[in-house]
């Protein structure tokens, strides 16, 4: 059996670290989802503590990469190619989860408006149409 080389070795350690965001990113749809902010803010926070791991795994990469012949290359192509599809796969999450949050603050900022009229003067973009001061984040207290 052939020995692994240290490019093999970092680009297994990314395909591990890319199972873990999905993974994560699962959890962080399912904490949206029912609302359950502690779990959110964890998830993120394991996320985040990933995506280091991952950069630095990146770099090291890059590095290897361009000491690797055209033999060499090859020989890790298939390994490349999963974590290229894993990255894809966690950008398309990214996506989703990003068109569901705009779309629920847009909803969320609309309710606003409809409710609690701003008594403030209006305002015009360049084109002539009426701008809206959207809120940077929202926070509904749902403890009854």
């Amino acid at each position: 059996m052939a020995e692994i080389t240290e490019m093999e070795k970092v680009l297994l350690r990314e395909n591990e670290i890319l199972d873990n965001v999905l993974a994560e990113q699962k959890k962080l749809r399912e904490a949206v989802q029912s609302k359950t902010w502690d779990n959110l803010m964890d998830t993120i926070a394991a996320i985040n503590t990933l995506t280091e791991s991952f950069e630095k795994a990146e770099l090291e990469r890059a590095v290897l990469e361009e000491q690797q012949t055209e033999d060499m290359k090859k020989t890790t192509l298939p390994i490349l190619s999963q974590v290229r599809g894993k990255l894809v796969k966690s950008k398309t999450e990214n996506k989703a989860l990003g068109s569901y949050i705009s779309i629920m603050r847009e909803f969320i900022q609309g309710v606003i408006d409809e409710a609690l009229p701003q008594s403030r003067s209006t305002v015009y973009s360049r084109n002539g149409s009426i701008v809206h001061a959207k809120p940077k984040s929202v926070v509904v207290n749902t403890l009854s």
